[in-house]
C-alpha cells in the first residue's frame, strides 16, 4: 500500500500507483513500461492512469496471459532476468548472484 498525505498529519494508504510508480513496481523503465502494459486494466484517463497493485502482481503472475509481461523479440535487461521457474513461477534472478525472486502471488 501506499501512503499518501491528504493533509498536514494526515494520510491515508492506497493501493493505487501512478504510472511511474507502477514502472518501478514492477521493475522496469517508463517507456517499456508504456510499451508492454498498454491492454492492462487500469483507472484514470489514458493520460493519467492509475494502476492498482493487485493487478501488476496478477500480471507479474501471468494471470493475464494475452498481455505477456516479457515482450516478443526484446532481449532482457542485464541488470535483472525475468524468469519463469520449472514450476512456472515468474520472478527475477539477480545477475551477480543468481538469486531467484518469485515475484508476489495475489491473495497470499
Amino acid at each position: 500500500m501506499k501512503k499518501v498525505e491528504i493533509k498536514k498529519g494526515k494520510t491515508i494508504e492506497t493501493p493505487w500507483l501512478r504510472i511511474e510508480e507502477a514502472a518501478a513496481y514492477v521493475g522496469l523503465s517508463r517507456g517499456d513500461f508504456d510499451r508492454r502494459s498498454k491492454n492492462l486494466p487500469h483507472s484514470g484517463s489514458e493520460r493519467t492512469r492509475i494502476y492498482n497493485v493487485r493487478v501488476l502482481d496478477a500480471w507479474l503472475n501471468g494471470l493475464y496471459p494475452d498481455i505477456p509481461f516479457e515482450p516478443t523479440g526484446v532481449t532482457p535487461k542485464k541488470k535483472f532476468m525475468i524468469h519463469r521457474s520449472a514450476d512456472e513461477r515468474l520472478g527475477v534472478i539477480h545477475p551477480r548472484t543468481g538469486k531467484f525472486c518469485p515475484a508476489a502471488v495475489p491473495g497470499q
